[in-house]
């Protein structure tokens, strides 16, 4: 006989509408969401008055290179002193002698390790950049691709090629990005158009003449701090607006906005609500004045991200949103109970509007069933506490019970 529901999460505290309520789930969507639901069930899970969130959304990795840096007592790569600009150009020359001999299992083997250190946590969506160059070619990204496949039920990756080391700087880039998105990336990224590759304009034209002749979307790294920052940022939205590409575009990092004058910020948050621009700050590099809460209650969309795992740009990382939002908070010394829910949101709904899936986001009726059960009260307390993830629920389906993958 047919039941009513497949699955009913009883007692569900949902932060939205600061009550608690159950959930009934049939196939891999929300039906009925009622302070208490009538009817025959195959499955339940009574989270006892805790928070239940929406799966949480990393906006921002690089999934290619985790786990690079393990398999020795220490670190490999972080032997090395360390200052932020000598940083970048070391791990590009790491990452390039890495990919020179990685081979195609030994990717896909840590991109599937790293989802799955994610989907423990409760991340349901990530967006990921793949490093395409002379040298790696598009190895990297024909690795992760396949694990992409082999992933899809437990997690949503979004796949951007990615002109690591310059479009202009290593001149294959560009052949070697449209390979990529022929193979079936779904975004196209560039880096630093000022400092990296010496020309702001024709890096920015080029990426946007692959984006619209592939109709793919735009995620560009801008690390650049100061009036270069600012200016890159600028143009890119400038040009957002002049291809006809309002709200397909992301800046991610911006670490300019924690240094420029306020009312430089001032004056341009009219230009990116323009353009749509969406933004990423990584709590692994999220400079400490960043404006974060400004830039939220302004209406940017700013999403959250944890950025490289244990590899030669971060040693650190575990794929965890909510410990995320903990080092979130503590940089930006956020405090109240207001500013914690904003923090919470970028690891949720924000991270949704980066990521473009807001639709079917969140727990509403007739939205997907990607959700996590949580042993906290609250947004605020889970960041506190780092609670724990008692279950993790994909397209309707327990994957994660008592922090083990069982799907």
């Amino acid at each position: 006989m047919s039941k009513d529901f497949d699955l009913i999460i009883r007692n569900a505290y949902l932060s939205e509408k600061d009550s608690v309520y159950d959930i009934g789930i049939v196939g891999d969507r929300i039906i009925k969401i009622e302070a208490k639901i009538e009817g025959t069930v195959k499955d339940e899970i009574d989270a006892k008055g805790n928070l239940v969130s929406p799966g949480f959304v990393d906006a921002h990795t690089h999934m290619d290179k985790s786990f690079t840096s393990t398999g020795e007592r220490l670190p490999k790569f972080w032997s090395r002193p360390y200052t932020r600009d000598a940083a970048i150009d070391a791990a590009i020359e790491d990452g390039l002698k890495y990919y020179k001999n990685a081979t195609h299992e030994e990717i896909k083997r840590h991109v599937i390790e790293h989802a799955h250190m994610q989907v423990l946590h409760g991340t349901l969506y990530t967006r990921t950049h793949v490093d395409v160059d002379s040298v790696a070619k598009t190895k990297a990204v024909e690795a992760v691709l396949e694990a992409k496949e082999e992933l899809k039920d437990l997690i949503d990756i979004q796949v951007v090629a990615f002109a690591q080391s310059g479009f202009f700087v290593d001149l294959e880039s560009e052949s070697l990005i449209r390979k990529s998105l022929d193979m079936g990336c779904d975004l196209v990224g560039g880096v630093d158009p000022a400092t990296r590759e010496n020309n702001v304009e024709g890096s920015l034209d080029l990426c946007f003449k692959l984006a619209k002749e592939y109709d793919v979307d735009i995620d560009y790294h801008i690390h650049d701090i100061g009036t270069v920052g600012v200016y890159s940022i600028n143009r890119l939205a400038q040009k957002t607006i002049e291809n006809g590409y309002k709200g397909r575009v992301t800046t991610s990092h911006a670490w300019c906005f924690a240094d420029a004058p306020s009312e430089w910020l001032d004056e341009a948050i009219p230009l990116y609500k323009d353009s749509g621009m969406k933004f990423v700050t990584c709590f692994s590099s999220t400079p400490p004045t960043m404006p974060v809460i400004k830039l939220l209650e302004a209406g940017i969309n700013l999403g959250c991200a944890s950025d490289n795992i244990r590899d030669f740009w971060v040693p650190f990382g575990n794929g965890d949103m909510v410990q995320g939002a903990l080092i979130e908070t503590q940089r930006l010394e956020l405090k109240t109970n207001r500013d914690l829910g904003l923090i919470w949101k970028m690891i949720t709904s924000e991270g949704a509007r980066v990521l473009g899936i807001e639709k079917n986001y969140g727990i509403e009726v007739g939205k997907k069933a990607d959700l996590v059960v949580l042993n906290s009260l609250s947004p605020q307390w889970a960041i506190i506490d780092q609670a724990k993830r008692l279950c993790v629920i994909k397209n309707g389906r327990i994957i994660v019970k008592d922090e083990v993958i069982v799907a």
